[in-house]
């Protein structure tokens, strides 16, 4: 389908939008998605799979997957909590062991739409923790009220959940670390992330990248708008600090 290269057209606007905080995450989501316009339901989740299989699946951090076994074998309930689409998101959990997946939901039709819609919010910063109210303490989802701002450094005592892990490579979960007992920043880019991280006692994980560094992600980025990069990429050496 290298013909779908012309979504950019569409996209690539939007994209300059954002990054100027012009428009919503969500909204770029739903330009972003235009590529898979036309693509039937079964074709649709056929793809998913497959994309999960042959890309998402091997760019994963083995020393992570370990840590992820390690919970798993404590028989501790584990979850996926994602912004990415629920269109694989689930096809991760499932290959992962995982029974708890919460991702940005997509409203789906027999054909996936030029501009698809979302339903609800994009599941990113405190959203992330509102849709796991369901398996939550009840007194840390009261505690935790929708006007709470996310941003704010410090919640209510009542909401941190004892004996709880999070690991996370972006600032957007910052709602959920915040609230569990045990953090860990993964390969951490933002300065005011990682000064978070260090204050609060945060472990920091530094798994080797597949893509190395900033110019390397860049690269990849630009490889992956265009339908050209390898699906297995080499594995490197694990390192950390904490």
């Amino acid at each position: 389908h290298r013909f779908r290269i012309f979504y950019l057209l569409f996209f690539a606007p939007v994209a300059t939008l954002a990054a100027f905080g012009l428009v919503s995450s969500g909204t770029l989501k739903r330009f972003f998605l235009a590529f898979l316009w036309g693509l039937p339901a079964e074709k649709l989740d056929f793809y998913a799979r497959d994309f999960v299989q042959r890309s998402v699946l091997p760019r994963m951090y083995p020393s992570m997957l370990e840590i992820l076994r390690g919970h798993q074998e404590a028989d501790r309930t584990v979850v996926l909590t994602t912004a990415a689409p629920d269109l694989y998101a689930p096809y991760i959990a499932e290959s992962l062991g995982v029974s708890h997946c919460y991702a940005t939901r997509i409203l789906r039709s027999p054909r996936m739409p030029l501009l698809c819609r979302l339903e609800g919010k994009n599941n990113k910063n405190l959203e992330k923790v509102h849709r796991m109210a369901s398996i939550l303490p009840p007194q840390v989802a009261t505690a935790l009220a929708e006007d709470l701002d996310w941003k704010r450094p410090e919640y209510p005592e009542s909401a941190k959940l004892a004996g709880s892990y999070a690991y996370s490579d972006s600032p957007a979960d910052l709602a959920i670390l915040r609230i569990v007992e045990f953090a860990a920043v993964v390969n951490p880019e933002s300065a005011s992330y990682i000064a978070e991280a260090r204050q609060k006692g945060w472990a920091i994980l530094q798994p080797a990248k597949p893509f190395g560094g900033l110019p390397g992600k860049l690269w990849l980025m630009v490889r992956q708008m265009l339908g050209f990069y390898p699906l297995e990429p080499e594995r490197k050496q694990y390192r950390s600090d904490a």
